[in-house]
């Protein structure tokens, strides 16, 4: 099964709206994998992370197909990771949805209260459901199982980093987040993780609060591998930038390298 990482960048997408700072300007000039969307994912067809401003860019762009989609899994309710509101468009007489089709959705509090507020038509009409998560909750997902995980992120809010499991393979999926609680490194003592993608928002900057940056995520690999959590072939994966880290894709590839650590990219799959 193949995991497609959508998005990579932090709120304000890379180059980030209205921003004349000179990583904007490079990545506008050069393209490519300087141009980051906003953090999402897809596992096969049917199981997707985060609902973002740029899911419908994002499905142009890497000419994906949302109608098999089954599984919604929402990190927490920033509107980089939630927006609601484009999935009223699986309504009568906006789209046509086959007999059978139902969207489940899963998130906090906060996730669902949005989606109450904001959907236009209710969730009935628009062939979905939503149900509330709790931390190290296992949720099964038909192709695959996932467990939420606290994340130390919006703290007027439980937000969550997730586990997936799908046949031999764990996958971190861990934006968002800062230097991980201690019962998170207790819970994944007792895993093997074949990928770990983690929150890089701050780049080369030395940060841990509410986000990460690159030593926290050298350091978060290396305890990883002290705990046994990693598989012999893990593949660790830096993602979630900001620009205001001011160094472009090349740049981040290049301080990550020594450690074994590879920079993730727009359009990035990795098989799973």
């Amino acid at each position: 099964m193949i995991l497609q990482v959508l998005g990579t960048a932090a709120a304000e997408g890379w180059p980030a709206l209205f921003c004349e700072c000179e990583a904007c300007r490079k990545a506008r000039e050069a393209g490519g994998n300087d141009i980051r969307r906003r953090a999402s994912y897809q596992l096969g067809d049917t199981i997707h992370i985060d609902w973002g401003p740029d899911s419908y860019n994002s499905m142009i762009a890497f000419g994906l197909d949302y109608s098999p989609l089954r599984h919604l899994l929402v990190t927490h309710a920033h509107q980089d990771h939630w927006m609601p509101i484009e999935l009223s468009w699986r309504r009568p007489g906006f789209s046509k949805i086959a007999a059978g089709s139902h969207l489940n959705i899963y998130g906090n509090a906060k996730v669902g209260q949005r989606l109450a507020a904001e959907l236009e038509g209710t969730p009935e009409a628009c062939a979905m459901s939503f149900s509330q998560i709790e931390a190290f909750g296992e949720l099964d997902l038909g192709d695959a199982t996932a467990v939420a995980l606290p994340a130390r992120h919006a703290p007027d809010q439980q937000a969550f980093i997730f586990l997936l499991a799908v046949g031999g393979s764990e996958v971190l999926i861990g934006h968002d987040t800062g230097w991980f609680a201690d019962e998170v490194w207790e819970y994944l003592a007792s895993r093997r993780l074949s990928y770990a993608l983690l929150d890089c928002t701050y780049g080369t900057n030395d940060l841990r609060e509410g986000h990460m940056g690159g030593a926290a995520v050298i350091e978060t690999a290396r305890r990883l591998e002290d705990l046994g959590a990693l598989a012999e072939d893990c593949r660790v994966i830096a993602t979630h930038f900001s620009h205001n880290c001011l160094k472009m894709h090349d740049e981040l590839a290049e301080y990550f390298a020594a450690h074994g650590i590879e920079v993730a990219y727009d359009g990035m799959e990795v098989e799973v």
